[in-house]
């Protein structure tokens, strides 16, 4: 018997002018059962990863209603280090990197949909972030095309993503890309796409200090989703 989820998307809670509101999507046209099944797997998924590494802590914030009830809503704090948004007035084409603070943890809270995996996980940057794929206004990140994203990109996928975005490892290992998209306007923050575009002298020496050996690295099915953006 084919029968729609229920539950409910809370209000995010944001830093500073980053509150949102998230509205729930439309019902979904399957099976719950289906649904609920992926839900199931990616719970398992998580528990797994949590087991074999520290780098990423994992906090599920809310679940399903009903007996099985299950994460829709997780909390990703990475412990690894990125560029903060700048405060203040000033020329960014001037702004030298070490002018901008550095943040050394990093959390995302991460939607689920009712109609997921069909319809794509939505994320937020909870911490104040600088980058060209995170909305300066509400954290909103963007990830991966709509185009790109498949039924087989799971969480745990999802987390080797945003460490490239916390790395530039998305801006700095697809440089053509990202003078394309920077030249049509294709950043939902087109300040930071810009400092970018003028010194990737910067960049680079970014990565050079924090990202060069053991840093958590960028998978390259996720290089690609990202490159066809």
């Amino acid at each position: 018997m084919k029968f729609a989820l229920s539950w409910s998307i809370s209000r995010l809670e944001l830093p500073g002018d980053w509150n949102t509101s998230v509205s729930s999507p439309s019902r979904p046209s399957g099976d719950a059962g289906f649904v609920m099944g992926r839900l199931q797997v990616e719970w398992d998924l998580i528990q797994s990863f949590m087991a074999e590494q520290s780098d990423v802590l994992v906090e599920p914030l809310d679940f399903t209603w009903g007996a099985e009830a299950l994460p829709y809503k997780y909390r990703f704090t990475f412990q690894s280090e990125t560029i903060g948004r700048p405060k203040g007035g000033f020329e960014l084409k001037d702004f030298p990197l070490e002018h901008f603070p550095i943040c050394d943890s990093v959390s995302f809270d991460i939607y689920l949909a009712e109609a997921y995996p069909v319809v794509k996980p939505e994320i937020y940057a909870v911490s104040d972030i600088w980058h060209p794929n995170v909305s300066p206004k509400d954290g909103f990140v963007c990830y991966v095309n709509d185009k790109t994203y498949t039924l087989t990109v799971h969480l745990t996928d999802i987390v080797d993503m945003l460490a490239g975005v916390l790395s530039w490892k998305d801006i700095y290992g697809n440089p053509d890309d990202f003078h394309r998209r920077v030249e049509i306007g294709d950043y939902l923050n087109p300040d930071a796409a810009g400092w970018a575009y003028g010194n990737p002298d910067q960049i680079e020496g970014f990565r050079n200090q924090y990202y060069e050996g053991g840093a958590i690295e960028f998978g390259d099915e996720a290089i690609q989703l990202l490159a066809e953006d």
